[in-house]
């Protein structure tokens, strides 16, 4: 098997682009798949029972594909006449995965599309997004710097950010119906050198001033913009918000039940701390209780014992005794003056 530069296994259940385009497909659909590649979503596709017809201009790369294809037709898909091989056959979907950045002008190609759908048809794609953060970090260092795969593969024609690529579907009579990001963080991405020279302070500020800074590519499924098109995407961005609506009712729910068990926690401690602490508080005031009972207890003995020596200094003062030292003592007062 030849091994084509862009040829990797994906998981068809993981968040590439690849296989999320795939998962877009239902089982048994006729698929026009425009420049296969080395077959990653080719051999997806086969596997879930899609009767699929290749467009490839290599043919060697084609070669690999055609055990996983129904048909397949060796064409360039900047030449008019490609579509030549297929007239009057329709499909209920055509792929263009990571194809229209390799091309001069995509907007022949786009326009060519609409006769070969089948009612209800889609156009599927990805791109690489041309606003993610380590692109911009390069531009900040004043790089462009083509890489031999990647965001800024050196066989990439035209870039595209999200209003761009919603521009050029507008422009070639399409309308987006749902609009997929697959996420690669900056320091993890093939351009993470050029982040990593940024400071925190500016990886900051930019990550709250990008809009899809950290979006790698961009998956869309389109259609014509017929009005039941259009009334199908009105219905389709209704759907989003309300599940969007539903999503953030259930986190404020989440938020309400975790202050309301926090508060309970924290009302339930402090409960039992009010107790601890009214408990030492009767126990104090008992304490205190029985000493102030055993200091009326000695008061009250100092008081007896006090009319006690008072009654013997009165009944000393009344004694005979007394009488006869009156004199003495009264001598000594002057003695002592």
């Amino acid at each position: 098997m030849i091994k084509h530069r862009y040829a990797h296994e994906i998981d068809p259940n993981g968040g590439s682009a690849a296989a999320v385009l795939a998962r877009m497909v239902e089982p048994g659909q006729r698929v026009l798949e425009l420049g296969t590649g080395p077959g990653t979503v080719t051999r997806i596709l086969h596997a879930k029972g899609c009767k699929v017809t290749g467009v490839e201009m290599d043919p060697e790369t084609l070669a690999t594909c055609a055990p996983f294809c129904e048909r397949t037709v060796q064409a360039n898909l900047e030449d008019p006449q490609w579509v030549a091989p297929l007239a009057g056959e329709s499909f209920d979907a055509i792929i263009c995965a990571d194809v229209l950045e390799h091309l001069r002008d995509p907007r022949p190609l786009l326009n060519q599309l609409h006769g070969f759908l089948k009612p209800g048809g889609s156009v599927l794609m990805s791109l690489p997004n041309a606003s993610h953060l380590t692109v911009v970090a390069s531009l900040l260092g004043g790089r462009f710097p083509y890489q031999k795969n990647g965001l800024l593969d050196h066989t990439h024609l035209k870039f595209y950010g999200r209003e761009d690529l919603d521009a050029l579907l507008r422009e070639c009579g399409l309308l987006w119906q749902h609009w997929h990001t697959v996420q690669v963080d900056p320091a993890q991405a093939e351009l993470k050198a050029y982040w990593h020279l940024l400071d925190e302070e500016t990886q900051a500020f930019l990550k709250a001033k990008c809009a899809d800074g950290e979006v790698y590519q961009h998956v869309v499924r389109a259609q014509p913009a017929t009005d039941a098109a259009h009334l199908q995407k009105l219905e389709n961005d209704r759907t989003a918000m309300i599940k969007a609506h539903e999503a953030q009712v259930l986190e404020l729910n989440a938020q309400s039940a975790a202050q309301k068990a926090a508060w309970l926690l924290e009302k339930e401690v402090t409960t039992v701390q009010n107790v601890a602490l009214i408990n030492g508080l009767m126990a104090q005031e008992k304490n205190t209780q029985a000493t102030l009972a055993w200091t009326e207890s000695q008061l009250q003995n100092h008081k007896q014992s006090i009319q006690e020596l008072h009654a013997e200094i009165a009944a000393l003062k009344q004694s005979t005794s007394w009488r006869i030292t009156a004199p003495l003592r009264k001598l000594l007062r002057k003695i002592s003056d």
